[in-house]
Order: structure tokens, then C-alpha cells, then sequence
């Protein structure tokens, strides 16, 4: 089981793509939180997603969370019809997971 932590600006969005895409990957545990409170949640992490409202931020996140591995979402993930891009991102993620171990 890996854990992704779900980076977005207030926690909304990414709560609810996590609900959305959960039940296709059901081997990834989703803990989602904001920019701020991302120290708080990194010690059970396995890698980090940030959402595209934070891309800005990514070199930031990413210094943050070192070693761990960062995807960024594109903004059409975040939409329905994007679901299947958010898959496979955190497929990638997960891929690079496994690359490491």
C-alpha cells in the first residue's frame, strides 16, 4: 500500500478527487492536505501530488519533501472528465516508487 499526499489550495478539490479516483487505485491510501499543512502529514508518506492551483509552488514542495517523489496534476485532472489523467499520475508515481526499492 503507498500513500499519496494530495497537495491542494484549501483541501476541497482534492478531497474530492481523491473520492473520485480511490476506488480505481485501491492500493494507494490518500491523505490529503494544504500547502501549510504539509509538514504535518509527510512522516507516513511515500510520495506527494500536487494539485495545479499549486504549480507555482512545486519547487518548494518538492525541496520539502525530499527524497520523496512529486507529480504535478494537470488542471484537467481535477474536472471528471480528467479523472483518468489524476489515475495516471499517481500510477506514475507509484511506478517510481517501486523503481526505487
Amino acid at each position: 500500500m503507498a500513500t499519496i499526499v494530495l497537495v491542494c489550495a484549501a483541501g476541497v478539490s482534492g478531497t474530492f478527487l481523491a473520492r473520485r479516483i480511490g476506488p480505481s487505485l485501491p492500493d494507494v491510501d490518500f491523505v490529503v492536505t494544504t500547502e501549510p499543512g504539509l509538514d504535518d502529514v509527510l512522516p507516513g508518506a511515500d510520495a506527494v501530488l500536487v494539485a495545479p492551483q499549486l504549480a507555482d509552488s512545486a519547487a518548494s514542495i518538492r525541496a520539502r519533501v525530499a527524497p520523496r517523489p512529486v507529480g504535478i496534476l494537470p488542471a484537467v485532472a481535477m474536472t471528471p472528465a480528467g479523472s483518468i489523467l489524476a489515475v495516471d499520475a499517481v500510477d506514475a508515481l507509484v511506478q517510481s516508487l517501486a523503481s526505487h526499492d
